[in-house]
């Protein structure tokens, strides 16, 4: 994604009708309601470290983070940060207090090349570890001009005019994430930003609190800055602010799921411009929960998009004046229920406005279902899982490939060595980062008594193939692996039992295996799923090759909570009794698109695809949005039958059902 366009990046201007808030913000430790709703991970993370495998703890003598003796630690921290530019390190807090004065943002590193990418802040636990900003800061005062406490796609502090800040506006911020830890922004700092997150193509926010204690500061979650996502945020919850969540441009597609918002000013999320896929979403507000674009009499919406599914809204105080949702874009929802507020939903665009008044929304979209064949009104509906999550092992019984032999940047195979580590009996097996490229060139079988395979940030190459294998627990988590550009690295799954493939760089995977799957956080060429009998659950994947047809569904089911694409050839080609249902979505029609080319492909299957909107900047794009085969007979949706999308000359694919009941 290289096409940034300055007439999207900028700011457009805010919402007009703002609700004013007269509830006090209840103390969130004791709120009854958000005890039932909160977003929380299904398994308490306590998340400890081996020595020697590449983290980079704040509390070392280096750095001297000192949490919980009421000191500033801004300076201890950063200087970790800036040490380790775009080099997929962790950075990491053990639990406690960390009192800080200024912004702490990702590493510069060297303009247009390691700047402000491949980083990860890691704390111990979401709710041990707390970041927080001193009341009342200087630099967060002006609610004009919002500050980060925490910034990870540029320094606070740039003068925007520099070639260094307009550089940090490209889509180019790979790799960034923030996982296990409260961000509390403290009193009297309204002009303060809890996170201002950006990640491309693979990064994500992982079960994470931000507080705002008074319920100042413009917003908890900011997606604001230049081209963001694609991302992944879950388990997230944000209370207080004077917006909870909010987006500002109209690429490259946000996925979320089991986020809580509460207690905000103006809205809980406001999405002004993007592709947002939202699954598992509570709200407890006197505002509205969420504001999907522009209100029409104020200006032209950019083209926000929300696919929205299971979610509460919970309405308190002046909601009973107001709609839970307000869109102005695109929207589609399914299973909501709302209590307290005037109605549900205020759907309103220059061509009038709707206005359902029920507290609960079974199935709705903006715009008419499509298809080509005779087809049901309703989506396919698959079942929705529980991404799997396992507790973290102690740190004693981890076991470092390197003790077995395997070496980095010396260009030699470390199969044998990987696959010793593997047979050792362990059940955490790691990749340090910090040492270089580890090299598979032969048959590596994640097998035995393995259940948890993962990275600190060293990097994997090869012309060999990783296999997820039978084992003796039943599940298997593969995680935080970067695979060099170029590789021929191939990852399989054979596996009977549940694998789980989480946050990997250049993940193309050929899945034969009949056990569960999970795929989130994922960037990759492609992707075969070959066996009938298996399930596959996926969020935020980012499949790019122009080459082959990018995910083939070969009569599995497919789930998939956010997508976003770019190049050419078909994306999802869905064949032979397969179910494939994507929940959202953003095609960047960047490359070459050829006219014979679906964009997607349905033969002798089933499909759903929701809010799935489009952007592009050069000269071609997808003429052929689904191509759809019944018996003998094929029929096609053609891109002048879609309505159009304000920025990049895009347009919208809402409803798409193409199944027999």
């Amino acid at each position: 994604m290289f096409f940034a366009k300055a007439s999207i990046l900028k700011q457009i201007p805010c919402l007009i009708f703002v609700a004013v808030v007269t509830s006090t913000c209840a103390e969130y430790t004791k709120n009854a309601e958000i005890q039932i709703a909160q977003a929380s991970p299904g398994v308490p993370e306590n998340i400890v470290f081996p020595k020697n495998i590449g983290v980079i703890d704040v509390t070392a003598p280096e750095y001297g983070a000192i949490p919980n003796d009421g000191k500033d630690d801004t300076k201890a921290i950063q200087k970790a940060l800036n040490k380790f530019p775009a080099q997929g390190r962790i950075i990491y807090l053990p639990n406690g207090i960390y009192d800080i004065s200024n912004s702490l943002h990702w590493p510069s590193g060297e303009r247009n090349r390691s700047d402000y990418k491949y980083t990860t802040l890691q704390g111990q636990s979401r709710d041990r570890v707390i970041i927080r900003l001193q009341d009342q800061s200087p630099l967060f005062q002006d609610a004009n001009k919002p500050r980060p406490v925490i910034s990870t796609g540029f320094d606070p502090d740039l003068d925007p005019n520099s070639e260094e800040f307009k550089a940090s506006i490209a889509a180019q911020r790979f790799g960034n994430s923030l996982r296990n830890l409260t961000i509390n922004i403290g009193k009297n700092n309204p002009g303060a930003e809890g996170l201002n997150f950006v990640a491309n193509n693979q990064g994500a926010v992982r079960s994470v609190k931000i507080i705002s204690e008074d319920k100042k500061g413009t917003t908890g979650l900011a997606l604001t800055h230049g081209e963001v996502g694609p991302l992944l945020i879950e388990d997230v919850e944000i209370v207080g602010f004077d917006y909870g969540v909010r987006t500002n441009n109209a690429i490259n597609g946000i996925t979320m799921q089991n986020i809580t918002v509460r207690d905000q000013n103006f809205a809980g999320i406001f999405n002004n411009g993007q592709a947002m896929s939202l699954e598992g979403f509570n709200s407890i507000n006197s505002v509205s929960a969420i504001i999907n674009g522009i209100d029409p009499n104020g200006g032209v919406d950019p083209g926000s998009t929300l696919t929205l599914v299971n979610a509460k809204l919970l309405g308190r105080d002046r909601a009973n004046k107001l709609p839970g949702i307000s869109s102005a874009g695109f929207i589609y929802t399914r299973n909501v229920v709302s209590s307290g507020y005037k109605e549900i939903l205020l759907n309103k665009t220059r061509e009038g406005q709707n206005i359902v008044k029920h507290s609960y929304l079974k199935e709705y979209t903006s715009h008419s279902k499509i298809s080509l064949f005779s087809s049901p009104s309703k989506s396919l509906l698959l079942p929705i899982k529980k991404f799997p999550k396992l507790k973290w092992d102690d740190p004693k019984k981890w076991v470092n490939v390197e003790k077995f032999g395997a070496i980095a940047n010396d260009n030699k195979d470390d199969t044998a060595a990987f696959q010793k580590a593997i047979d050792s009996g362990a059940t955490t097996v790691v990749v340090p980062g910090g040492k270089g490229t580890f090299i598979i060139d032969g048959s590596l079988r994640l097998r035995g008594k393995v259940e948890r395979f993962t990275s600190t940030g060293g990097v994997m190459n090869g012309k060999g193939e990783i296999v997820a294998d039978n084992g003796t627990k039943p599940t298997l988590i593969i995680e935080n692996f970067f695979v060099d550009f170029g590789s021929k690295l191939r990852w399989k799954n054979v596996a009977k039992r549940t694998v789980v493939y989480r946050s990997i760089s250049h993940l193309s995977l050929e899945s034969n295996g009949t056990g569960d799957m999970f795929i989130d956080d994922a960037v990759m060429g492609k992707l075969r799923f070959l066996n009938p009998a298996q399930d596959i659950w996926v969020r935020q994947v980012n499949p790019e090759s122009g080459s082959e047809t990018n995910i083939i569904n070969n009569g599995a089911k497919l789930w998939i909570l956010g997508f976003k694409t770019e190049q050419g050839k078909t994306k999802i080609e869905t064949k032979n009794g397969g179910l494939t249902e994507l929940l959202g979505g953003l095609v960047y029609a960047a490359g070459e698109q050829k006219p014979q080319d679906p964009l997607f492909r349905i033969t002798n299957a089933s499909a759903t695809f929701i809010g799935v909107a489009e952007a592009y900047f050069d000269n071609d794009t997808y003429q052929i949005w689904v191509e759809e085969t019944r018996g003998k007979q094929t029929k096609k949706l053609m891109k002048d039958q879609l309505p159009g999308r304000y920025t990049g000359n895009g347009r919208v694919l809402m409803f798409y059902t193409g199944f027999k009941e």
